[in-house]
């Protein structure tokens, strides 16, 4: 069945959402927005999300007009004007090295000031695919104000874990998580969830902790999102792809087919090739005892039902 309402795609950072964001946004009629509000992607998100922090918690029932411009804008195909590649160009000195966690920033803050407030394209496409690696505590407020498809991609925590400490990533590095009162008000304090100590791959581990289980407990309101495993869809693209299409109204093209063929080959970092039949059970090789370790005790912290103690066993012969 045929739809036309916005797709949004939701995940950790690093779990396979911008590979099905590519997939999806290969079907008849679709374009995709990649990752709209994010600061590091878009400036204009560095003005909308300004008070809001790295990773914005709004519940239902929440107003913050900035933000909801930044998705009105995103949903419509986020055009870019004259405005954003001037904002782009500021930013474009250490870039890398900034993590947007409300520390003072001119750069920063000039670039946002030149993107702000952009107007929705009247003449989006049918069918927009966004994708979001920062609205996890958010979304519930998402579905508030948006009539959308949401997708909530998951990948098993350790692969999550791993790849964060492959590529160094700027998410795994940032503290704001764990120091935002309002966070910590609105779950870990409810949880009883301690802070995180010292150690990096703890601090990285209750990170993914908090992500994972409030991406559960908002996908528990919500019976009616779809949902897909990164393993899942690892086991046989095409078709996994193909089901996943129908479920979500989308038609199948020849482009997807291609896409899918020539990203099957091995990568690295930041790459999206990947050998998808090797991606399930890589945390296995890449994380030592000590690693696999700390994530398990840490996510044994939190409300979380979707990975169990069996999904963290190595099996026969993999200890590192």
């Amino acid at each position: 069945m045929s739809s036309t309402r916005p797709i949004v795609i939701v995940g950790l950072p690093r779990s396979g959402t911008t590979w099905t964001a590519e997939v999806l946004a290969r079907a008849e009629g679709a374009l995709k927005v990649g990752e709209p509000d994010n600061e590091d992607k878009h400036p204009t998100a560095i003005y909308a999300k300004r008070r809001l922090g790295r990773y914005p918690a709004l519940a239902a029932g929440d107003e913050d007009r900035d933000y909801r411009r930044l998705w009105e804008w995103s949903l419509s195909g986020a055009p870019e004007d004259q405005r954003d590649r001037l904002a782009h160009f500021v930013l474009r000195h250490g870039a890398e090295r900034r993590l947007h966690e409300g520390r003072r920033d001119p750069f920063a803050w000039v670039a946002g000031t030149i993107a702000r407030h952009h107007r929705p394209n009247p003449t989006a496409p049918a069918r927009i695919v966004a994708k979001s690696i920062h609205l996890q505590l958010a979304l519930d407020w998402l579905v508030e104000h948006f009539d959308v498809d949401v997708l909530v991609v998951s990948r098993h925590p350790a692969n999550v874990l791993a790849s964060w400490m492959e590529v160094n990533l700027k998410d795994g590095r940032n503290a704001t998580l764990e120091t935002r009162p309002d966070i910590r008000r609105r779950y870990t304090d409810r949880w009883g969830v301690p802070l995180p100590g010292p150690d990096p791959v703890e601090r990285m581990s209750w990170r993914i902790g908090l992500l994972v289980a409030a991406l559960e407990e908002s996908a528990t309101r919500h019976p009616e999102w779809h949902h897909r495993t990164h393993e899942r869809l690892c086991d046989d693209p095409p078709a996994e792809f193909r089901q996943l299409f129908d479920e979500l109204g989308l038609t199948w093209t020849a482009q997807a087919d291609d896409y899918l063929e020539a990203k099957n080959q091995p990568g690295t970092g930041f790459q999206l090739k990947r050998v998808a039949s090797e991606m399930s059970d890589a945390w296995r090789q890449r994380l030592d005892d000590r690693h696999l370790a700390v994530l398990r005790e840490t996510l044994a912290l939190f409300p979380i039902s979707t990975w169990t103690d069996r999904d963290f066993e190595r099996g026969a012969g993999a200890e590192l």
